[in-house]
């Protein structure tokens, strides 16, 4: 992706995501150095990858997600805040990249990639290596030592203990072999399961 197209996208969006939910700016960050490790390891479009993973999230920064942050890990995905953020967030990428002049068919693809990031089984039957990717680099960030951070940030410090956190934990482990395809996202979800403990 051009260098500066990608500035202008960042200082376009940082100010928006700074209105969602705690942590999520930071987390797109971290997603982004993710897209961009996979990148380098698998063939996929980045012109549709980095987009697609800049804005994949933007929607909750227009929604009620109250009933996220009080779900159960078990129910967070079923939770209607879920959904809704993901179509919202396609629609409000659409308009941030066509204010950028963007290509149109690129447009469209990032869209319906972040119609359905948070259904990984929907992105893997599209059969489309760059919307696996940003699946992929997505789930990552709830594994390693800044995952453990994120998920502090987003639900409390006291999550990390007793029957929510072994909700969480076992979603995570369950994870490795839902959530990854490419060898390179299966080898790094891996490490980064071990380096936060997940394995003990």
């Amino acid at each position: 992706m051009d260098a500066l197209f990608e500035q202008r996208l960042v200082e376009m969006i940082e100010p928006i995501y700074q209105k969602g939910r705690d942590g999520d700016w930071d987390h797109v960050q971290r997603m982004v150095k993710f897209c961009k490790f996979l990148l380098k390891h698998e063939d996929a479009d980045e012109n549709i990858v980095l987009p697609a993973a800049y804005l994949h999230d933007i929607g909750w920064t227009a929604i009620d997600f109250s009933d996220f942050n009080i779900a159960t890990p078990k129910v967070k995905a079923k939770a209607s805040s879920v959904a809704l953020h993901m179509e919202q967030g396609a629609f409000i990428a659409g308009k941030i990249l066509t204010d950028l002049e963007y290509d149109q068919a690129k447009i469209k693809e990032i869209q319906d990639i972040i119609k359905v990031h948070d259904l990984p089984e929907t992105v893997f039957k599209m059969n489309n290596i760059c919307a696996t990717l940003v699946v992929e680099a997505d789930r990552l960030d709830r594994y390693g030592k800044t995952g453990l951070a994120r998920f502090k940030t987003m639900f409390g410090k006291d999550k990390l203990e007793g029957q929510y956190w072994e909700e969480a934990r076992q979603l995570r482990l369950d994870g490795l072999k839902k959530w990854f395809r490419t060898r390179t996202g299966v080898a790094l979800s891996e490490k980064l399961a071990m380096e936060m403990g997940l394995f003990d």
